[in-house]
C-alpha cells in the first residue's frame, strides 16, 4: 500500500510538475511575443515623427579630409617630460572665497610632489614642437570625425576620449608660457585651439563622448579666463578669442548624443539576446553602478558562498529568462524614456532655460527608479544617469555665455578705458546681444563695483538671482566647485592673502 502511494504521489507531483513547467513556459511565451509587439509599434511611430533610431541614420559622410586619424595618430607621439602633460602649470586655482590664483604669475608650482618651473616646461613644448604644429594643422581640417561603430553596441571602442582631453594639458601649458612671458598676443593660437578643441569628437554623438567635450571646454573657458587676467591684448586678438566661442554648442549637441544614445541602446539590446554572457556582464555592471551603498543586505545574503549562489542563478537562469521573455519589453521602455528624455533636451535647447525643464527631468528620474517587484525583474536598466547629463550642458552653456561677455567687457575697457555700466552696452560693438543664462533663461548678470572691478554671475542651478553672491550654502560642499555657490560667478583675482594660504596647501598636499 505504501509503495503504491508513494507511486501515485510521484506520478501526480510529475503531472503537476510539468503542467506548472508548462504554464510557465508559456507565460513567458507570451511576454516575448507582448514585448515584440510594443517594439514594433512604438518604432513605427517613432519613425512616422522622423525620428532616427539605426546606424544607418546618424552615420555621417565626410565632406572634407578628415583630420581625426592623424590627430590621434600624433597625439602618441608626444613625449612626456618633466612638466607637461602631468604636472602643467596651475590655472584658475580656486580659494574658498570663490577668488582664483592666476597661474601664470607662479613662479613655480609643486604637483606629485615635484617642484616645476617655467624653464622646464618650455624645454618639454621645444622637444614635442614639431608634433604639436602637425596636431594644430590636423585640427584645422575640415572634418573631424572619429567614424563611431554603433552596430557594435556595448562593445564600442572609446578609447579616444582621454587622449583628445590631454591635448588641453599641452595647449594649456604652451598658452601659460606665454602669458608668463608677457606675450598674450602669443596666446592667441593656443587659446583658441583649446576652445575649439571640442570639435574632435562633437560627430561622436554618445553622451560620454558629449561630457568629455563640456570637460574640455570648461578647461578652454579656465586658459581665457587666465589670459584676461593680463594687459598688453589688442582688439584684434580677443576678437579672434571671442569668435572662436561664439562657435561653440552644447545643448543642442547633448540633444544630439542622446539620438546616438537611443541607437547605441538599442543596438545593444539585439545583441544580448544572442549572448548569454555579454548579457550577465551588462546587467552585473548595471546592478552594481545602482546599488544603493547605503542599503543593507538581506541576513541570508551575509551566509558564506551566498553571492557564489546568487551569481550561477542571474547568469544561467534570470539572464536566460530576461533575454527570453524580457528583452523587448525593456527594450521598449527604454526607447520611450530616450525619447522623452530627447524632447526634454531639445525644450531645453529652444528655450535656453534649465529650470523650467529640471522638474520634467527629475519626474522621468523617479520614474526610472521607482519598479515593483516584477518591473524590477523586466527592467534592469535606468536611464538615471542620462537624466543628469542634460544639466551638464546648460552649465557649459552658461559658463560659455559669461566667458563671451568676459572677453567682451575686456575689449570695451582697452576701448573706453573702464567698464560698462551694463551689458547693453556691449551691444551691438562687442556683442550681437547679451548672452543667456542658461539657467533661467535670461541675460546673464552683471554690475560694476566701487573698486573698478565688476561682478559677472548666473543664478545657478537653483535659479534664484542672489545678486552675485559667491558664498557656500551650508547643505553645499566643495568650495572648487563654483556651481555649489548660491550664484554662479565669474571669479575675480585672488587677494595676496589667499595666494600665500594658496601656496602653503599645495606645497603640503
Amino acid at each position: 500500500m505504501f509503495k503504491w502511494r508513494l507511486k501515485f504521489f510521484f506520478k501526480v507531483s510529475a503531472k503537476t510538475f510539468l503542467a506548472v513547467a508548462l504554464l510557465f513556459f508559456l507565460f513567458l511565451l507570451f511576454e516575448r511575443v507582448r514585448g515584440q509587439i510594443a517594439v514594433a509599434r512604438y518604432k513605427r511611430l517613432l519613425v512616422s515623427k522622423g525620428e532616427k533610431l539605426t546606424p544607418k541614420d546618424i552615420m555621417l559622410s565626410d565632406a572634407g579630409e578628415n583630420g581625426a586619424p592623424e590627430v590621434f595618430k600624433l597625439i602618441r607621439e608626444l613625449k612626456e617630460g618633466a612638466a607637461v602633460p602631468n604636472s602643467y602649470p596651475p590655472m584658475k586655482a580656486l580659494t574658498p572665497s570663490g577668488r582664483a590664483v592666476i597661474g601664470f604669475r607662479e613662479t613655480e608650482w609643486i604637483d606629485y610632489k615635484a617642484t616645476n618651473n617655467w624653464q622646464g616646461l618650455a624645454a618639454d613644448l621645444k622637444t614635442n614642437e614639431a608634433t604639436l604644429l602637425k596636431i594644430r594643422t590636423a585640427l584645422n581640417s575640415p572634418v573631424l570625425n572619429n567614424r563611431l561603430d554603433f552596430n557594435l553596441g556595448m562593445k564600442m571602442n572609446l578609447m579616444h576620449e582621454a587622449p583628445a582631453k590631454s591635448l588641453t594639458k599641452w595647449f594649456g601649458a604652451s598658452s601659460q608660457l606665454a602669458l608668463h612671458n608677457g606675450q598674450p598676443h602669443d596666446t592667441v593660437d593656443d587659446v583658441v585651439q583649446m576652445i575649439r578643441l571640442p570639435r574632435l569628437l562633437a560627430e561622436d554623438r554618445v553622451a560620454i563622448s558629449e561630457l568629455v567635450r563640456i570637460a574640455i571646454a570648461s578647461i578652454g573657458e579656465t586658459a581665457v579666463w587666465e589670459a584676461l587676467q593680463t594687459d598688453g591684448w589688442t582688439d584684434d586678438d580677443l576678437a579672434k578669442v571671442q569668435a572662436a566661442m561664439q562657435s561653440q554648442e552644447f545643448a543642442l549637441a547633448m540633444a544630439r548624443s542622446l539620438e546616438g544614445e537611443r541607437v547605441f541602446s538599442d543596438v545593444t539590446y539585439d545583441l544580448l539576446r544572442k549572448s548569454n554572457d555579454d548579457t550577465y556582464r551588462e546587467l552585473s555592471w548595471i546592478e552594481t553602478f545602482y546599488q544603493d551603498e547605503q542599503e543593507k543586505a538581506w541576513f541570508w545574503e551575509q551566509i558564506p558562498g551566498w553571492n557564489k549562489v546568487t551569481a550561477v542563478f542571474k547568469k544561467q537562469i534570470y539572464c536566460r529568462i530576461w533575454r527570453f521573455a524580457w528583452s523587448h519589453q525593456d527594450q521598449r521602455r527604454s526607447l520611450e524614456q530616450h525619447q522623452h528624455l530627447i524632447e526634454i533636451a531639445r525644450t531645453a535647447a529652444s528655450e535656453k532655460s534649465s529650470f523650467s525643464v529640471q522638474p520634467t527631468i527629475d519626474k522621468l528620474a523617479v520614474e526610472s527608479i521607482n519598479k515593483n517587484w516584477y518591473d524590477k525583474l523586466r527592467y534592469p536598466q535606468s536611464i538615471l544617469t542620462l537624466s543628469k547629463v542634460m544639466n551638464r550642458a546648460m552649465h557649459a552653456e552658461t559658463e560659455r555665455s559669461m566667458t563671451l561677455c568676459a572677453i567682451a567687457l575686456k575689449r570695451f575697457s582697452l576701448r573706453y578705458g573702464k567698464f560698462p555700466k551694463s551689458l547693453e552696452l556691449l551691444v551691438p560693438e562687442f556683442l550681437q546681444s547679451v548672452p543667456v543664462d542658461y539657467m533661467d533663461g535670461k541675460p546673464v548678470k552683471y554690475h560694476p563695483n566701487p573698486d573698478g572691478s565688476f561682478t559677472l554671475y548666473s543664478v545657478g542651478d537653483d535659479g534664484k538671482d542672489d545678486g552675485g553672491d559667491a558664498a557656500l550654502p551650508p547643505e553645499k560642499k566643495g568650495s572648487n566647485n563654483l556651481w555649489n555657490r548660491k550664484d554662479f560667478i565669474w571669479p575675480g583675482p585672488a587677494s595676496p592673502e589667499e595666494v600665500a594660504v594658496w601656496r602653503k596647501e599645495s606645497a603640503r598636499n
